[in-house]
């Protein structure tokens, strides 16, 4: 490689970084309706058939727990499931969108550099963003579904914990 092209190389390796702190920073900060579930980007599709063509086909749940995790600015970790109740789960939902948009930006931010950067230099330096992100958002993928049938089922044992009127949980 000629000091030219590594020059380019580091020039675009530290606008990356600069870029993915940037959304670290700021991210939190955006209004949740960008990481609401429900929209196109974020829904499950048909072959991913509720997350499990991640566990058959890639085996996910043998190397999820390996990823290192980042609870961001504000505080919440996506490592383990603290609680099953339906406002932690949907929180969670909304946090597994933040964090796949979030590495789906960081590889847009790669083509990008295309404008400055020789071919055969991008494209390294696109399958290095491909290959470091690509797995956070398989396990979003793969997390998001189970977590939806989680809260889900909260929400109905909740549903069938609170009678009509009822202000307090039924004891028996």
């Amino acid at each position: 490689m000629t000091n030219a092209l590594a020059g380019l190389f580091w020039l675009n390796f530290a606008l990356y970084w600069v870029l993915t702190a940037a959304r670290i920073l700021i991210d939190p900060h955006l209004p949740e309706r960008l990481f609401d579930p429900g929209r196109a980007e974020f829904r499950t599709q048909r072959w991913e058939a509720g997350g499990e063509f991640y566990r058959v086909h890639l085996r996910v749940d043998r190397w999820k727990g390996y990823l290192p995790t980042f609870a961001g600015p504000n505080g919440f970790s996506k490592k383990t499931l603290a609680t099953t109740d339906p406002d932690y789960l949907s929180r969670f939902i909304v946090e597994t969108c933040r964090g796949e948009s979030n590495h789906v930006r960081a590889i847009a931010s790669v083509i990008g550099m295309k404008l400055w950067t020789p071919f055969d230099l991008w494209l390294f330096i696109f399958v290095i963003a491909l290959v470091g992100n690509l797995p956070f958002i398989i396990v979003q993928r793969y997390n998001r579904p189970r977590l939806q049938r989680a809260l889900a089922l909260s929400e109905r044992r909740a549903a069938l914990e609170l009678g009509p009127g009822d202000l307090e949980p039924r004891l028996a």
